[in-house]
């Protein structure tokens, strides 16, 4: 790059006819591609098949044209689909919660931690790979072997020599560490429309845009379809309010819950294939709001949310050069080409030789660094990290095992110890069922 000044640009639309000819194909070709690699549309959009995306959407067309009757009952109709939907997630997630946090103390279940192969499990044994069960398997043969001591007594101490119930363990570390970041990957889609839907309350004026538009040009035979335009514009400033509060936190709320569940759920499912079986189930949650969108939602409604385009990032005159101008890089300023000091294939030919990979600088690793995937790892280990921390500690042989267990004083949990579980824990009995055994 010229040390001179910024980076310019030769724009497309300024390379044709004799022009043309003027490159070599296989460069022309080059920079072409680069332009579809490296292009950024830089609009936002509201979601065209999700019940927020309708709540967004249908209050600013009503604004827009007036607030008529029909559309007035389209907003409210698409605020209830959006709250049922979000009922039904937090509803879910909290069964799921509860699940893992109270039934399974009920059922004398410890948390899983690392307990595995080699390190030792909940009844002080050393962990072999023959004597790895799943918590079901393990408590049947915990039931079995005290349901005979119950009935022989006197013979207690015989049975515990003879009957090994082995111990409750982990099967695989890599298929768990695998399967959480299978699952974050499966959930970071949801993540992407937090971040697309905050941009769009960020970015668009705070202004009452026009939302809706019929062409006055169109001919009588065309349909309806043809005639309205509809495209994302101002919001005034109340309403934004409104969407951050009514959209966007819950929408983080619940994401943030999903992913809490799901990943306890894998840390504390011990058996390979019940881990990979749940890595993705747990993820339907976040869809939900998609399904209620597609099964209750009219025909018509979802046609118009389809036809709703974007909100540019930049005027028209920048996107439009933002898209031409990547297309041919040159050395000197677009004067220096149409004057004739340089020509077109000259300025063609210094693209290529910028773009050789002996010119390769760490701006451009960055750039093609895959940046989900190191996101799906940090996320993975936030929310492992954060499980860890809840439920586990280390033991004396520095191994991570469970906290003591104690049961639950109710079966169900309140809305602050559903929604914020790092703060608010399910109130318990005092005396703990289960500890580590000391070694």
């Amino acid at each position: 790059m010229s040390a001179s000044g910024p980076t310019t640009y030769t724009p497309l639309d300024d390379i044709g006819g004799s022009d043309r000819a003027e490159i070599p194909d296989s460069i022309y070709r080059a920079a072409v591609l680069t332009n579809i690699l490296t292009s950024d549309d830089a609009w936002v959009h509201v979601e065209h098949s999700s019940t927020y995306g309708a709540a967004l959407m249908f209050p600013q067309v009503a604004r827009s044209a007036g607030w008529p009757i029909s559309l007035t009952i389209m907003a409210l109709r698409s605020f209830m689909f959006l709250f049922f939907g979000m009922s039904l997630q937090i509803y879910l997630l909290n069964q799921v919660g509860r699940e893992e946090r109270v039934m399974s103390g009920f059922a004398g279940q410890m948390h899983l931690c690392n307990f595995a192969p080699g390190a030792r499990g909940p009844l002080g044994t050393i962990i072999t790979p023959e004597r790895t069960y799943s918590f079901g398997q393990w408590a049947t043969r915990l039931f079995a072997r005290d349901s005979v001591k119950t009935l022989f007594p006197s013979r207690a101490e015989e049975i515990d020599s003879s009957v090994d119930v082995g111990e409750y363990a982990l099967q695989s570390f890599q298929i768990r560490w695998v399967c959480c970041a299978v699952f974050m990957m499966v959930t970071l889609e949801e993540l992407l429309r937090i971040y697309h839907l905050f941009t769009l309350l960020w970015s668009v004026p705070c202004e009452a845009g026009v939302w809706i538009d019929g062409d006055k040009d169109s001919k009588e035979h065309d349909s309806w379809l043809e005639r309205v335009h509809l495209q994302v514009a101002g919001i005034p400033r109340h309403w934004k309010a409104i969407y951050f509060v009514a959209l966007l936190l819950p929408k983080i709320m619940i994401w943030k819950l999903c992913c809490q569940a799901g990943i306890e759920y894998l840390m504390e499912t011990a058996d390979i294939d019940g881990t990979l079986v749940n890595c993705v189930a747990l993820a339907f949650i976040l869809n939900l709001d998609e399904n209620v969108c597609e099964t209750m939602m009219t025909e018509h409604t979802r046609v118009m949310m389809s036809k709703c385009t974007g909100y540019p990032l930049h005027d028209r005159e920048s996107k439009k050069l933002m898209k031409t101008s990547q297309l041919i890089i040159a050395a000197s300023d677009l004067e220096g080409v149409s004057s004739g000091r340089r020509t077109k294939a000259e300025v063609a030919t210094e693209y290529l030789r910028q773009e050789s990979l002996s010119r390769v600088t760490f701006r451009d690793v960055i750039q093609w660094l895959p940046g989900k995937l190191f996101l799906i790892g940090f996320l993975t280990m936030c929310f492992v990290a954060d499980y860890y921390s809840k439920n586990c500690e280390f033991s004396q042989d520095g191994k991570l095992v469970s906290k003591p267990m104690y049961y639950p004083k109710s079966t169900t949990m309140n809305f602050l110890e559903e929604i914020l579980p790092n703060l608010f824990n399910v109130e318990v009995e005092g005396e703990p069922y289960w500890t580590m055994p000391e070694q």
